[in-house]
């Protein structure tokens, strides 16, 4: 049976701490090292829904792509709801790993995962790492037959498993080389034009960022926050599954994108 800090070693080789942006917070955040693990969660954030779920499946270790204790916070109290539910997960025994960009950026991670759903050749990182230089932030690739957007739009909304996708460009503009970023990442239009990408696919964006897209020529496409990156943690869990025979592993079955679609 592993114990907690050799799950992290696996996940640290998988999705490297050079890829970490500086300002991320990746890595085991809560719980001990040393700990025996028997399952485990994976899961895009840590909300009371989830916490709840490995509580409740005496889950030892849960794997999350969004970092708990983000924003530098200076205490865990049951004054907050975040401090409530990591009191909870820390006096039931339950750790908790994050790789966040480090995992976006990885020679497997979430946005090769996605160009690779989409089709892509060619790929290659949007922004390439100083440390890392064969791997980095984004990707960027081509079809082998360029496409409609209307059609192309379809085909991000099955890939991502997503209710549905928010786009900006006429219906029958050429898509050929496109940009992908997973999450809220409308920064990196700038890379994309640079590029040369006609088509730019992120999780979300300012409403400006869709004014600056169009009046650039560059087609823009919203997959959703939840869906650019669930999916990937879904995969993770089949990896950790495979690598750790013996341990239960799993994606969060009570977690879902916070926002709905209104018929």
């Amino acid at each position: 049976m592993p114990i907690v800090s050799e799950v992290c070693r696996f996940l640290d080789q998988l999705a490297p701490l050079e890829l970490a942006e500086d300002w991320d917070n990746v890595g085991l955040l809560v719980g001990r090292a040393d700990a025996s693990v028997r399952r485990i969660l994976s899961c895009l954030t840590v909300t009371p829904d989830v916490a709840a779920e490995a509580l409740e499946q005496d889950v030892q270790l849960i794997v999350s792509h969004h970092p708990v204790l983000f924003r530098g916070s200076r205490t865990i109290s049951d004054q907050t709801s975040e401090g409530r539910m990591l009191l909870d997960l820390i006096q039931g025994g339950v750790a908790i790993y994050s790789a966040h960009t480090r995992f976006d950026s990885a020679q497997q991670g979430v946005n090769q995962q996605l160009a690779e759903g989409f089709g892509l050749s060619q790929i290659t990182p949007i922004r390439r790492s100083d440390l890392l230089p064969e791997i980095g932030s984004g990707r960027a690739g081509r079809l082998a037959i360029a496409r409609p957007l209307k059609d192309f739009v379809s085909v991000v909304r099955n890939v991502c498993k997503a209710s549905y996708v928010e786009y900006c460009g006429e219906d029958d503009a050429v898509v050929e080389y496109i940009a992908v970023a997973c999450g809220s990442a409308a920064e990196f239009l700038d890379d994309a034009v640079a590029l040369g990408c006609d088509t730019f696919v992120t999780g979300e964006a300012r409403f400006h960022s869709a004014l600056d897209a169009r009046g650039r020529g560059v087609n823009l496409i919203l997959m959703g926050h939840y869906s650019s990156e669930r999916p990937a943690m879904e995969w993770l869990a089949k990896e950790l599954g495979q690598e750790f025979v013996g341990v239960e592993v799993w994606a969060s079955l009570n977690e879902h994108d916070p926002l709905r679609l209104s018929h």
